[in-house]
């Protein structure tokens, strides 16, 4: 029987398209915001604007859901076919590669520098290319994955792999009782990136950065030979190798701590209504470790939500309607219902700490919202909510030279670490500089370890801490990394905004606080001042003696931004004028 007009099928077939085009033209419409671009934007940046939510809505996050389907099978697969055991067994046939085309490019005479073979859009670093074109690059990304863990030592580890991610540690992790010390936030980040790089967590300011929790490195060097490093058996290269980025061997596997978890965390939620209050609350609630967990949001300069956790067991009684699972895809968004507690003078909550450890996940902390306007509106939620937010690897992939280059002058994602006593001005400095809110805060505990201390040397100015409440006997201070992700004021009302001057200022302004920048961020230093911030002593003379100073290339090198991105001859010129110009 043929189907007419009215038939159910083509009124079904009807309603759906009448959705889609509604549902797609709203998504238009929510990027008509990049009409107030500056017309100093290039055409192609402007009309990519515009169409972001709706490439976001149909293309990115389904694609992002689909990467995750298929990566949640492939790992259940591999659980049940393959047992602890078998990942151990089988750990140096995945390395033994890796050591074989190290020793052929030996043979051949070092043709070029060394790098890993994963393309720069899988990255968390803001850049589109990563300068590997003149290298020798080699796979490592098979490394992936958890090859054992000791729950019935006085000090309790996980061995894994560098290109497991936090998510996954986690799924291990969790049903066990047990977290990484330091677990990072976002699900998507490999455990060898903070390693190497930059790692922290709102239990840093008792913790320290993700390399305090390292307790064994395992790496092949540059003549192809496999290292196994902890800090008795090779103190010098074990602290030289956190923030080294690579540029000290692969990375293949590493030993860290972790730490038993209760299944809640109790939230307190406390209003400051300064920035010299929140200063003034932070330093003391770090120093004095009165919690466990402890960051902060700003929603304005002054206008900040302090938030402090601690374990528990499940509430009871009138305390269990406390509970808030805070993760599940209708719910709104964390910093949402963060900024709710302004209005309501402060609070306290109880949150599932599956949820907790990974609360910025679903809105990429508060990125989501220039990219899809309406990301938290309950019918997008329920929509599209289940499918989890974009990929920000995958965001790469719909950027081409000319569209990375103009969004570092439309877009900010940087983070000062500076000194806790310091973090007022900061604050000032920030609404200045960027205009971009909500604020991240995070307080860090930063050893002072000597020659030993590596990149990462902290003034001893800055080392209030009572040595007999640290590691080791050892001085230390807190830190705080403030982060600034999103639109600036000045592209929001349609003006220039002056991306090289700003992020210079904080540079400087870092530097001479003794304080450091997320080296993931687009970085407008030139090599002189890179070094200035960070302590290469330890890293140069480690290069030295393991034959790596033509084998792998310095993190500057590997940090800084692609050509054409900002123009730094004049300050290159200065430099090399007075003699103190450093080659990258």
């Amino acid at each position: 029987m043929a189907l007419g007009d009215g038939s159910v099928s083509t009124i079904a077939f009807r309603a759906v398209a009448l959705v889609f085009m509604v549902v797609f033209g709203i998504a238009v419409a929510a990027g008509s915001s990049a009409g107030n671009l500056s017309k100093e934007f290039p055409w192609q940046f402007r009309m990519a604007a515009r169409m972001r939510t709706p490439i976001l809505m149909f293309i990115v996050v389904p694609l992002s859901f689909l990467r995750w389907v298929d990566l949640t099978i492939r790992l259940k697969l591999r659980s049940v076919f393959k047992r602890a055991e078998d990942a151990k067994a089988t750990h140096m046939e995945r390395v033994n590669p890796i050591i074989a085309q190290v020793r052929l490019w030996n043979e051949q005479g070092r043709p070029r520098p060394l790098r890993t073979k994963r393309a720069n859009w899988k990255a968390m670093s803001t850049k589109l290319s990563s300068n590997k074109d003149d290298c020798h690059l080699i796979k490592t990304s098979h490394l992936n994955y958890i090859v054992d863990s000791d729950l019935t030592s006085e000090v309790k580890t996980i061995t894994v792999e560098p290109a497991a991610t936090m998510g996954e540690i986690t799924e291990y992790l969790y049903p066990l009782g047990y977290a990484l010390e330091i677990n990072v936030e976002m699900e998507s980040i490999t455990i060898g990136g903070v390693a190497l790089g930059f790692g922290m967590e709102v239990n840093s300011h008792k913790s320290g950065f993700f390399q305090e929790t390292v307790e064994e490195y395992e790496l092949v060097n540059a003549a192809g030979e496999l290292m196994t490093v902890t800090a008795e058996s090779d103190p010098e290269l074990f602290y030289a190798l956190p923030w080294s980025c690579g540029s000290l061997g692969f990375l293949t596997q590493l030993k860290v701590r972790v730490a038993p978890i209760k299944k809640y965390v109790h939230m307190k939620y406390e209003i400051t209504n300064s920035p010299a209050e929140l200063c003034a609350r932070m330093t003391e609630l770090s120093e004095s470790a009165a919690c466990h967990f402890l960051e902060a949001t700003l929603f304005t300069k002054d206008k900040a939500v302090l938030q402090m956790g601690n374990f528990v067991d499940k509430p009871t009684g009138a305390e269990a309607s406390k509970i808030n699972g805070i993760n599940y895809w209708f719910k709104p968004f964390y910093y949402k219902w963060l900024e709710t507690f302004l209005t309501k003078g402060g609070g306290d909550e109880y949150i599932p700490y599956k949820h907790y450890c990974h609360r910025f996940t679903r809105s990429i902390f508060w990125e989501i919202e220039d990219m899809i306007p309406f990301a938290n509106h309950p019918i997008y939620r329920t929509l599209w909510g289940w499918m989890g937010a974009p990929e920000v690897s995958l965001l790469k992939l719909f950027q081409g030279p000319v569209i990375r280059k103009a969004s570092v002058y439309a877009h900010v994602v940087q983070e000062s670490i500076m000194p806790v006593r310091d973090l007022g001005e900061c604050i000032e400095n920030f609404d200045d500089w960027y205009g971009v809110y909500p604020l991240l805060v995070f307080p860090l505990r930063v050893y002072n370890r000597g020659e030993h201390s590596g990149f990462l040397t902290p003034h001893e100015r800055n080392c209030h801490g009572d040595p007999a409440k640290g590691k080791d006997g050892l001085p230390w201070g807190i830190w705080c990394d403030l982060g600034a992700y999103g639109a600036p004021r000045d592209v929001k009302e349609g003006k220039v905004w002056d991306a090289k001057g700003s992020v210079r200022a904080m540079e400087h302004w870092t530097r001479d606080k003794g304080g450091w920048q997320a080296c993931y961020t687009d970085m407008f230093c030139t090599h002189r001042e890179f070094r200035q911030m960070f302590n290469h002593d330890l890293l140069d003379k480690v290069r030295v003696r393991l034959g790596a100073t033509d084998a792998f290339p310095l993190p500057f090198t590997k940090m800084k931004p692609e050509k054409g991105i900002v123009d730094l001859e004049s300050e290159h010129a200065a430099e090399k004028k007075a003699g103190t110009f450093v080659e990258s």
